[in-house]
């Protein structure tokens, strides 16, 4: 295993973790500070989570085989 791809390794944990923090922020803020239902969270991180998916699909079909990233 060379340096790089532990490197990568930790850069995902990494982005994963504050990812993560950052959704309990907002979720905290959503409810407690801006008023909302917990039902109206859930539908809104719904949402954007079927946007999200549906860009990472089109960016994953998009490319060229043997394309590099």
């Amino acid at each position: 295993m060379e340096m790089e791809d532990r490197f990568d390794i930790v850069t995902i944990a990494s982005a994963v973790f504050v990812a993560g923090y950052a959704a309990i922020a907002l979720r905290y803020l959503a409810l407690y500070d801006l008023g909302l239902s917990r039902h109206e969270v859930c539908i809104g991180a719904m949402i954007v989570a079927v946007l999200m998916a549906a860009l990472v699909a089109i960016d994953f079909l998009l490319r060229k085989p043997g394309t590099p990233d």
